[in-house]
């Protein structure tokens, strides 16, 4: 029987801001801006690496690294940067789902099956959360009707659910081999031995 932890180690930390860091990195380099109205949206490979962080480390951690990267992102475009807050608790409740359902058991994130509902509810529900915003936001903004505010938010809309999609794919590919290298390590031994 494995021992329960109640306190954060350095190890923890060191994840949790070596995966915030990729996180930054995945959503800053590798994402293509799109125009939308009232401002500008992102096809990035910064939410499959969320998800990642998710099946890599779990619930808390996934959920922080996730956040944390995010919103460092947000902070500094000056667009994004207004909405880092809700950028924070959208990232954190989706990569929280996700690290939760794959390690639930002690399945740590290494059950395949387990990994593809995580990852599935892990990214649509961020894209539900970001879709409802951008279509409330439209109707407080004064669109005449819902069906003209979901028009409004086509390229919200669309860009959501691609990188939600390319999301589950890219986090799915990448686990396994992360997991098997992560294994070969101190840390990693030490990071999946208490959980």
């Amino acid at each position: 029987m494995t021992e329960k932890r109640s306190k954060i180690t350095t190890y923890d930390i060191v994840a949790i801001a070596l995966m915030a860091a990729f996180v930054f990195v995945a959503t800053y380099f590798f994402k293509i801006d799109l125009p939308a109205l009232g401002g500008k949206v992102s096809i990035k490979l910064g939410n499959g690496i969320c998800v990642l962080a998710a099946l890599l480390l779990g619930g808390w951690r996934g959920a922080l690294a996730a956040a944390i990267g995010c919103t460092m992102f947000d902070l500094i475009d000056p667009i994004y940067a207004p909405d880092a807050w809700i950028t924070f608790i959208r990232y954190f409740i989706m990569a929280g789902l996700c690290g939760v359902i794959a390690h639930w058991k002690g399945a740590k994130g290494k059950v395949f099956s387990r990994n593809v509902v995580a990852a599935i509810v892990g990214a649509y529900s961020y894209s539900f959360m970001y879709i409802v915003s951008k279509v409330v936001g439209q109707l407080i903004l004064g669109a005449p009707s819902l069906h003209n505010a979901i028009i409004a938010c086509t390229t919200n809309i669309t860009a959501s659910l691609i990188n939600a999609t390319a999301g589950v794919v890219v986090a799915l590919v990448l686990a396994p081999i992360l997991h098997r290298a992560l294994e070969q390590t101190t840390f990693g031994q030490y990071v999946y031995n208490h959980f």
